[in-house]
């Protein structure tokens, strides 16, 4: 899948593992690239990690988009988890209900296939 967005980008599938890394600011008005990209990628079966590290602000649309991926297929999001994102998640309660791990090779590594 090829995706080409200033915040939103997708690397080539390795392993059945579709990492989709964000970048920059989210909110109401640029989250739908993340929804679709996540839809797509449950829609062809592929595993889903999220690379979050370099996400400078998220408000609760973000947060929504990937609780909603997470529980219609597991996905993990890769770390370091920004500040303004941990205090997200904290606010939210979220934190528990997302698999995050450190780092992008542990996220790869965690990923499960989708229910399906």
């Amino acid at each position: 899948m090829t995706y080409d967005h200033p915040r939103v980008r997708v690397l080539l599938d390795e392993e059945d593992v579709r990492v989709v890394v964000l970048s920059g600011e989210f909110d109401i008005d640029s989250v739908g690239p993340v929804a679709e990209v996540l839809a797509d990628a449950a829609r062809e079966g592929v595993r889903r990690v999220v690379d979050i590290a370099r996400v400078t602000f998220a408000d609760s649309s973000l947060l929504n988009i990937l609780l909603t991926g997470d529980r219609e297929d597991h996905l993990v999001l890769a770390g370091p988890v920004p500040e303004q994102f941990a205090q997200l998640l904290m606010l939210f309660g979220a934190a528990s209900e997302l698999e995050i791990a450190p780092t992008l090779a542990e996220a790869r590594a965690r990923s499960i296939p989708p229910q399906g």
